[in-house]
């Protein structure tokens, strides 16, 4: 357990980014032409895609095999 520690400490954010992109992605709210979206992010930053509710959002990313999470 220490090794993987040690080596997760040295690890570029770039690299530290790309640990959970195949599994993980945020959802975050942005105000675009007076209209709220809600865009979904792969863990390292990628947009993913977009909907028009907070909920829909994270169905689409669950039934595309990531965890979601809402942020703000």
């Amino acid at each position: 357990m220490q090794y993987q520690e040690a080596t997760l400490r040295h690890l570029s954010p770039a690299a530290f980014g790309m640990l959970g992109s195949m599994d993980m992605a945020y959802i975050r709210a942005v105000k675009e032409g007076g209209t709220v979206i809600y865009r979904i992010f792969a863990a390292n930053g990628q947009k993913l895609g977009e909907e028009k509710t907070a909920e829909t959002a994270l169905v689409v990313a669950r039934q595309n095999d990531f965890e979601a999470f809402l942020v703000n």
